[in-house]
């Protein structure tokens, strides 16, 4: 395991400058593929809908690595458990500036702040080789946090929901021409099956009226594609959406929507009586194709899902898929699932692997011909 991270660790720090060198010469080839819809050419687009793109995103994109010292712990009480948490992500910058698209983070309801500040691997951990301290500097203060697993994978390249989003907006105003970028969350409750951890606390109505006024003091109005936006004069958000409601993808460049992704009791909690999301700013996986907010779901199988995902995107709804999990793919160097997130349609494409592990192995997640955004294979053929 010590192995597993310390080599990530360097590829990882290596890879930032063998990136930004990549894209340059992606932006550069872009010019020259008539599916290309972001970098420096000026491809005709003004025939498309947001929903007419495919592109690529990290899943649980804030997630640090976990120091050897805990991840050992980890794997002490659950081997399986330390191999699928072995992975890690690049700063959300860097990330934006590869290429990502999606960005997905874990939120925990923290009203009274310092719920997750003293960490219980950390502090089994401290003063052992292979750890490092843990910076509790960002937990005090009441708001939501990002984490993965409280207690047992608490290090994020941003700890709060405001600081994260703070720095997508900040990309996004530097890169205004950028797709449409989609910030899916979780919204994380209860306990662990590890000994001794605290449980997070309940999602309540209230903590969603918070959730909301904390995207607001961030993102303008402007900067959101919203529910309210897509449904139009529609009665419902799903006739808005089969009906052509997502915006044309030039009046949706340079501006983001969110996405709760969660199961359909947290989904009607969120939504507070308000059937198409009516004056909300966060999109939800919907219930099912029929329901009155549906727009958007989360489809996580594109193998054992492939012709429902087509069947959505085809209709007109967004999709992300994810084209590797539990870091299975890149250990056994397998891209059928990769190939078949591709080929669903699904607009927004999930992965660990937007750079290679090379103490796994070749495995990559990257759009044919290395472009950011592309027109999406099952909704039209080209660009042009």
């Amino acid at each position: 395991m010590t192995t597993f991270n310390s080599l990530l660790t360097r590829l990882l720090l290596l890879s930032i400058t063998a990136g930004a060198a990549l894209l340059t010469n992606v932006a550069a080839q872009s010019c020259s593929d008539p599916v290309a819809l972001e970098g420096q050419c000026a491809i005709d687009a003004s025939h498309l809908q947001m929903n007419d793109l495919q592109t690529i995103g990290s899943h649980n994109s804030y997630k640090l690595a976990i120091p050897p010292a805990e991840l050992e712990l980890i794997h002490g009480y659950n081997e399986r458990s330390a191999l699928t948490l072995d992975y890690s992500h690049l700063p959300l910058t860097q990330q934006l500036d590869m290429g990502m698209r999606q960005i997905e983070l874990d939120i925990f309801y923290d009203p009274e702040g310092g719920r997750f500040s003293r960490p219980l691997l950390p502090q089994q951990t401290a003063g052992k080789p292979g750890t490092s301290a843990f910076d509790a500097s960002e937990l005090s203060a009441p708001g939501f946090k990002v984490l993965h697993s409280q207690d047992i994978d608490v290090r994020s390249n941003c700890m709060t929901w405001i600081a994260c989003l703070e720095e997508i907006r900040e990309w996004s105003k530097a890169n205004p021409q950028h797709v449409p970028i989609l910030i899916m969350f979780n919204a994380k409750e209860g306990g662990s099956a590890y000994p001794g951890v605290t449980p997070a606390l309940d999602f309540t109505v209230t903590a969603y009226e918070n959730l909301d006024a904390e995207i607001l003091s961030v993102f303008n109005p402007s900067d959101l594609i919203t529910p309210d936006e897509v449904r139009g004069d529609y009665p419902s958000l799903r006739e808005g959406v089969l009906n052509g409601g997502w915006p044309a993808l030039d009046a949706a460049r340079g501006r983001v929507f969110f996405a709760m992704d969660e199961r359909p009791e947290k989904v009607q909690m969120y939504m507070r009586g308000k059937k198409s999301l009516q004056g909300l700013p966060i999109f939800v996986n919907s219930v099912n194709e029929e329901a009155d907010h549906a727009a958007y779901f989360t489809i996580n199988d594109p193998v054992g899902s492939f012709e429902r995902i087509q069947k959505a995107v085809k209709a007109g709804f967004i999709v992300r898929t994810r084209a590797d999990a539990n870091t299975i793919e890149a250990r056994e160097n397998d891209p059928s699932r990769r190939e078949a997130a591709f080929a669903t349609g699904a607009q927004y494409i999930s992965t660990d692997y937007y750079l290679p592990r090379a103490d796994f192995s070749p495995y990559q997640v990257q759009l044919p011909g290395n472009v950011i955004a592309r027109c999406n294979p099952v909704r039209t053929a080209s660009c042009q």
